[in-house]
């Protein structure tokens, strides 16, 4: 008999020991190089939010496809125009009269909680600010919502690799189950995560 809530937290640990490899490369890349995977990630999604928004309507029942993919456009598109101009990696601001300057520092490594509500607009989005900030992230998908936002990760994944940056900056969790949600919330630098009451407590 397998035992799937092991296998999740054996999952959880795995895929941050990947993402924490792939973030010590991201590290090293300065603010136009991170901006260039923010970019791709973005154009990569926004060209597939019309079948992901049909896919996370198909799988959860919430919403409508239209206005699914309008949220998709919205974290993929809108969200890249607002955060292009951004500054995030290295020094972003210098006072010569005070003798501050403020140094950005990624946190690391980011667990991201994705609903069954808006599954594949979280995942674009989270990915997003993730990367822009210089870090790798990790989701645990709502169980209701695993098969579309597995496809977003795919699409990000697949726009990281053809970028040269590795893949794993931008992970999902295939056996999500408490005992292994837990793990990943116990490994990472940072939790990002969006859902109800029970969720957040």
């Amino acid at each position: 008999m397998v035992d799937k809530d092991l296998l999740s937290i054996q999952e959880a640990r795995s895929l941050v020991r990947a993402a924490r490899t792939a973030q010590a490369i991201l590290a090293d890349m300065n603010q136009e190089q991170v901006d260039d995977l923010v970019l791709a990630i973005s154009v990569a999604a926004a060209k597939e939010a019309e079948c992901l928004g049909k896919l996370a309507h198909e799988e959860t029942g919430y919403g409508k496809t239209a206005d699914k993919k309008a949220k998709n456009l919205l974290a993929s598109e809108k969200l890249y125009s607002c955060i292009k101009p951004m500054k995030t990696i290295g020094i972003i601001s210098e006072d010569k009269d005070r003798k501050i300057i403020e140094i950005a520092t990624p946190a690391g490594v980011i667990a991201g909680i994705i609903p069954s509500t808006n599954p594949t607009s979280t995942a674009i989005y989270k990915s997003m600010i993730s990367i822009k900030a210089g870090n790798a992230v990790v989701f645990t998908p709502h169980p209701s919502a695993t098969k579309c936002i597995k496809k977003a990760v795919d699409i990000m994944r697949a726009a990281l690799k053809a970028k040269g940056a590795p893949e794993d900056l931008i992970n999902v969790m295939s056996i999500p189950s408490i005992g292994g949600t837990n793990e990943l919330m116990k490994q990472p630098d940072l939790i990002l995560a969006t859902g109800g009451p029970g969720m957040v407590k």
